[in-house]
């Protein structure tokens, strides 16, 4: 069946007609539908909690970009009044604006595209014009509101010595390596205008900030390196804002970021590794008196909580916290993301939201009783929600960004699990098409998702509802309305199964994880779901690597599509951007050379029989191209069937929509040309 059949369905709508049966049409999902689909960037609540802002992206194929529109609505809910018309939203590569109230309450601010650069904006809360805060010459995405509504803080890095610009005019410039480097710095801002100020020393590189209550101090994290490695070697400082010398707060080593002030000033809250300065370990959420010294606590310690964003509660006794990578979640749990409160004195955390939804963009009214947030169901693209935290009531819906969803027939998206070849049971999501019942036997493709730290969630896009969810290359849902089934496995090394799930694949990239997946498919297959003569298997970055892997080690597949993949991973460490994370995996590749090669798929290129489709961006850093030609060159000099796709301009995901667009399509059509759904 084509994609644009149309479907009738006999919809029993009770609460509109009661009683009676009406026809409605819905039809079958393309790749076009899915590039129309909005999506939610930030919400805040007012001081007040009178009113919500929250910005909303929707890509643009014909403009190639993706537009944000902000918007403000009652708590009472009601129509939303859209606030900003010639002011763009910044949105390179994706919108992050960064929203935030005045602490008054009478303006909202953004980060804004000001001659092409960003720049903090101010706009008044019953609209108007906005104006720029902030001028730096490079721009700044990171600022935070003085309590007393006079100032701002943000992060910027120095501006170019004039010799360097003379020298980049003349052509004459070269990059020094580890020498050119402008570390971010804070810099105060006064909202009435004049130069900004920085406070904080030109040899850290500060990756977050936060006001003391009184205003009088900054807390800020900062790293003495720059790159990936730079967020496991960071320390926090307070220094005055009316300028002085920094001192530390938390002086250990690893990861700690993120600091907040509790609102009585006697804590800040932040993100940490607990002195372990290693990304396989819990990113979880500690307190420090915020006048120094010890008394650090850790309220991930029975959790076991990787923390994505958290809140302070009014009161400063709890905290309201949002885990991003699942290790506490454990079976059909590690699909969600919920909001959860995690309390000082006892260290006891307790759920917020209940249900099986993905949640994010946490913030609170003054007065802690009112929490605006993102939720994102199943089968949606997420909306605004108000939750009142003194009342047992259910949370209430405030906006509907994409009422053209009830036109679509959508495919079932459930969790199921099965057991691996040493017993462990492993979980994943299998998405199936539109009406579809059982009693037939369909292509299965197998989607891998990235990492390995990683995993998928619910959402229409299951593995970027974090983000502008567009980026994802493969659009599973109008692959399942072609007809195809998805497996979205959760195997061992990624999240779900806790710290030492992570460590599970340690030495072992390809090995435990890989016989995971298969194990999966075989339990689709014997449930006479999966058709074995039509499997796919496709993923990006570590997804990626696993499809590579795949193909070298079983001919079963009937084809595989493969985005920024890694072919060699002695080739990732030296080249990548962040691939010192190998290290933590096989050691150094010049200790354990055999370990590299026996665990990247350049080595069995022989053993391919699957078509492959190779695809990278031109511009990745993260797993730079060569990764791609070098296994193409090999595959092709073979024999085998494969073919390689460059997107210009493309970094390590696709930004532009209309690439976003053609690598759907592209996939699509792929996959229907082998496995005939």
């Amino acid at each position: 069946m084509k994609p644009e059949v149309t479907l009738r369905l006999v919809l029993l709508c009770a609460a509109v007609l009661p009683g009676r049966l009406v026809e409605a049409q819905t039809r079958l999902v393309t790749v076009d539908d899915l590039m129309r689909l909005r999506s939610i960037s930030d919400v805040r609540i007012s001081p007040d909690g009178q009113r919500v802002a929250y910005v909303v992206s929707q890509p643009s194929v014909e403009k190639n970009v993706h537009e944000a529109v902000l918007y403000v609505v009652s708590v009472a809910g009601g129509a939303a009044t859209r606030m900003n018309y010639g002011t763009r939203i910044f949105n390179q590569p994706r919108p992050a604006p960064h929203l935030r109230w005045s602490p008054d309450g009478a303006s909202l601010s953004f980060v804004a595209l000001v001659d092409d650069a960003p720049q903090v904006v101010s706009l008044s809360a019953t609209g108007g014009e906005a104006r720029p805060l902030t001028s730096t010459k490079e721009g700044t995405t990171i600022y935070e509101w003085a309590p007393d509504g006079k100032r701002i803080a943000c992060l910027a890095p120095d501006p170019v010595p004039e010799e360097e610009e003379r020298r980049k005019k003349e052509k004459s410039f070269v990059i020094e390596v580890d020498r050119n480097d402008r570390p971010t710095r804070v810099w105060i801002q006064e909202v009435a205008g004049g130069p900004a100020r920085a406070v904080t020393p030109r040899d850290k590189f500060v990756a977050g900030l936060s006001w003391s209550p009184d205003g009088t101090t900054i807390a800020y994290a900062a790293s003495p390196m720059g790159g990936f490695n730079s967020r496991f070697n960071t320390r926090i400082y307070a220094v005055p804002a009316a300028g002085g010398e920094p001192r530390p707060v938390v002086d250990r080593p690893g990861m700690n970021t993120s600091p907040q002030y509790s609102p009585d000033g006697q804590w800040i809250g932040f993100i940490s590794t607990d002195g372990v300065a290693a990304m396989i370990s819990t990113w979880g959420l500690h307190v420090a008196p915020a006048a120094g010294g010890p008394g650090i606590r850790n309220l991930s310690k029975e959790t076991g909580n990787w923390v994505g964003e958290f809140v302070w509660a009014a009161d400063s006794r709890s905290i309201l916290l949002v885990p991003n990578e699942g290790t506490a979640q454990r079976g059909a749990g590690m699909f969600e993301q919920p909001i959860f409160r995690s309390t000082l004195d006892t260290g006891r955390t307790e759920r917020v939201t209940q249900g099986p939804t993905v949640n994010y963009s946490v913030s609170l009214s003054r007065d802690g009783k009112q929490m605006a947030y993102r939720s994102v169901e199943a089968l949606n693209m997420g909306d605004v929600f108000l939750q009142d935290l003194g009342a047992a009531t259910r949370p209430s819906k405030l906006s509907d960004v994409n009422p053209e969803m009830r036109d679509l027939a959508l495919g079932e998206l459930k969790p199921i699990h099965w057991r691996s070849f040493d017993g462990m049971e492993i979980w994943g999501l299998l998405l199936t098409p539109p009406g579809y019942s059982g009693g037939k036997k369909l292509p299965l493709l197998v989607y891998c998702h990235g990492g390995p730290i990683g995993g998928f969630t619910y959402g229409l896009f299951p593995q970027f509802m974090h983000t502008v969810p567009q980026v994802d290359i493969y659009g599973t849902q109008a692959m399942a309305s072609a007809g195809m089934a998805v497996l979205f496995p959760m195997p061992r090394g990624g999240s779900g199964y806790g710290l030492e799930g992570f460590r599970m694949i340690k030495n072992g990239w390809g090995d435990g994880d890989y016989k995971d997946i298969m194990a999966g498919v075989d339990h689709l297959i014997g449930q006479g779901l999966a058709d074995p003569d039509r499997l796919g298997v496709m993923g990006g970055s570590y997804g990626g690597y696993m499809t590579n892997w795949i193909v070298t080690q079983t001919g079963r597949f009937k084809a595989a599509a493969t985005m920024c993949s890694v072919s060699d991973i002695s080739d990732l460490y030296y080249l990548s951007d962040a691939g010192d994370f190998t290290v933590e995996y096989f050691d150094e590749p010049w200790k354990e050379e055999k370990a590299y090669a026996a665990h990247s798929p350049i080595t069995y290129a022989t053993e391919v029989t699957t078509p492959l489709l190779i695809q990278h961006g031109e511009n990745d850093r993260r797993v730079p191209i060569m990764q791609a030609h070098k296994f193409y060159k090999a595959l092709k000099k073979l024999g085998k069937t494969v073919e390689m796709e460059i997107f210009p301009r493309g970094g390590h995901v696709l930004s532009e929509p209309a690439q976003q667009r053609e690598i759907m399509r592209r996939n699509l059509e792929w996959f229907r040309r082998w496995l005939n759904p």
